[in-house]
């Protein structure tokens, strides 16, 4: 059996193609490793998203080739958006690569390796196991000057409701305990498929499969947003109260440069009716700083808003220019330096923000979902409702507790990201 490895770069969605790749493989006898160089096929699923996504991409390959040239490994594969993005320069460029493979050519990766064709089989996972990326969609309808996903993904492609609904099912039975819903857009779920294919509905479906305690929503456009969730999450037993929701801007000349849709005042009136009808709701969103165009004004009003609205999570970047994109005519005219200005007050902002929230915990009780033991410093490390894996905030809990297990705790302490608490009860 060859043994292989699989490095998955980029966002969820990419990690989820990655483990379609790992479940073909090994159904046609081939054997997973953890380390790279103990593979003799290495297989990189690239990002193409950004500038510092591409470089990453790009310097993983190259440490890559090193393993190759000092024979550790015998064949690398790469796939993945890079590759869709970049095909002939990458072939020019890294002739050391045994073959490349686009965003959808998983099928054509498997029989490269095998050899024939590949009978189909369940992904095999590559989070912890507990949680899984459920992917709703392929590709992206929306134009957003910015971005070249569409460029990279194509258009939109909702699964439909069936094969999401089977495919959940196949991750509870391999024991997936909190299900993670994505997509480029997964407000737009279904949009393709007919008026009676749409997001609530088929949260509903997952709902009343009774098989998942938590169910997440993430990458809720705000211009797309069907009101419609708001009783989905009320009425349901396991779709959380947590939803991601990146607005990118909220200075309406800034939204409309970027063609996100509606206006800043619709963005606020969304996450103010979505506060007061959504009990204990954790927002999470995610803004982006240094668009051409942006005034000091309009940054001021974006810095202002994220103080007042005072966001559970936040994430930020600064612009990248993509070649091919709607925004290439604008130019790239803001210095990287007042970027990365800009982007730090945003992050300051929240960080205070995120203690100041944390701390409010203090002395209460909370479900977590363990994740994972450190034996080294002999804590265990999970997450409340309010976070998501690997971006939001964890709580740290002394002690050895199991991989995947409900616990009661107690918050003791608190600081900018991290939560320390105690075990009341377990849960399992």
């Amino acid at each position: 059996m060859k043994k292989f490895h699989i490095i998955s770069l980029g966002c969820s969605k990419n990690l989820v193609d990655s483990e379609e790749v790992k479940g073909l493989l090994l159904s046609g006898g081939f054997q997973y490793t953890d380390l790279a160089e103990k593979s003799e096929v290495l297989i990189i699923n690239t990002c193409g998203f950004i500038l510092p996504a591409k470089e990453e991409s790009i310097n993983t390959i190259l440490q890559a080739v090193k393993l190759k040239e000092s024979g550790q490994i015998r064949s690398l594969i790469v796939m993945g958006c890079l590759s869709q993005r970049y095909l002939e320069e990458l072939k020019n460029e890294l002739p050391e690569v045994d073959a490349f493979f686009g965003v959808n050519e998983i099928n054509d990766v498997a029989r490269y390796l095998l050899h024939k064709d590949a009978i189909a089989a369940p992904r095999s996972l590559m989070t912890p196991g507990h949680y899984a990326f459920l992917k709703i969609a392929e590709g992206c309808n929306n134009k957003c000057a910015y971005c070249a996903i569409p460029l990279i993904r194509g258009k939109q492609l909702s699964l439909k409701p069936e094969i999401i609904l089977k495919e959940a099912e196949n991750l509870a039975k391999q024991g997936v305990k909190e299900l993670i819903v994505i997509a480029q857009d997964t407000t737009t779920y279904g949009w393709d498929l007919g008026k009676d294919v749409r997001l609530p509905k088929l949260l509903r479906d997952l709902d009343a499969m009774n098989a998942f305690p938590w169910i997440r929503l993430h990458y809720a456009h705000p211009a797309h947003f069907d009101l419609e969730l708001i009783k989905v999450i009320n009425d349901s037993k396991s779709i959380l109260p947590y939803i991601d929701i990146p607005i990118q801007h909220i200075h309406t000349d800034m939204i409309r440069a970027m063609k996100r849709g509606k206006d800043g005042d619709h963005i606020r009136e969304l996450i103010t009716k979505l506060r007061a009808e959504i009990p204990n709701l954790a927002l999470r969103t995610t803004v982006m700083v240094g668009f051409p165009g942006e005034t000091d004004e309009a940054f001021d009003e974006l810095l202002d808003f994220v103080k007042e609205t005072r966001f559970d999570r936040l994430g930020g970047f600064t612009y990248s220019q993509e070649e091919g994109t709607p925004a290439v005519p604008l130019g790239d005219p803001i210095p990287e330096g007042i970027k990365q200005k800009r982007l730090e007050a945003i992050m300051t902002a929240q960080q205070e923000i995120s203690l100041e929230k944390n701390q409010a915990l203090i002395g209460t009780k909370q479900q977590v979902l363990i994740d994972t033991y450190d034996s080294v410093s002999g804590d265990s490390y999970g997450r409340t409702f309010r976070d998501s894996p690997d971006i939001d905030n964890r709580v740290i809990i002394p002690g050895e507790l199991k991989k995947g297990e409900f616990v009661e705790v107690e918050i003791t302490d608190a600081v900018d990201y991290d939560i320390l608490a105690d075990v009341v009860t377990r849960d399992s």
